[in-house]
């Protein structure tokens, strides 16, 4: 239960460093815009293998799969398609989250 609260406040601090960082206002709805698809896309490909056991490959896989994966779905759910406009957004979002995931998983 704590690994999933980690990583959802992970998401949700990407997504208030990134309103904060475009000069907009730190708002629950964009928040949760942000970092829902983010997490669940992670818990979704987490349940196949898990990031914190076994080898630290698994973590990078769980993190390779799960940025694009939550990228992608975040568009679909603000009702567009995924366009390369969105690489800039999945590199800083991968950039951010994984020392934060990283060390997660040194504390689990």
């Amino acid at each position: 239960m704590a690994k999933r609260v980690w990583e959802a406040g992970v998401f949700a601090l990407f997504a208030v460093v990134g309103a904060l960082s475009h000069g907009r206002a730190v708002t629950l709805p964009g928040v949760l815009e942000t970092a829902v698809p983010l997490w669940l896309a992670w818990v979704l490909t987490a349940r196949w293998r898990d990031p914190y056991e076994g080898p630290l490959a698994n973590l990078f896989v769980v993190w390779v799969l799960a940025l694009p994966l939550g990228v992608v779905l975040r568009s679909l759910l603000k009702g567009s398609l995924p366009t390369p406009e969105l690489l800039p957004f999945l590199l800083v979002a991968m950039a951010f989250t994984l020392p934060f995931m990283a060390l997660g998983r040194r504390l689990a």
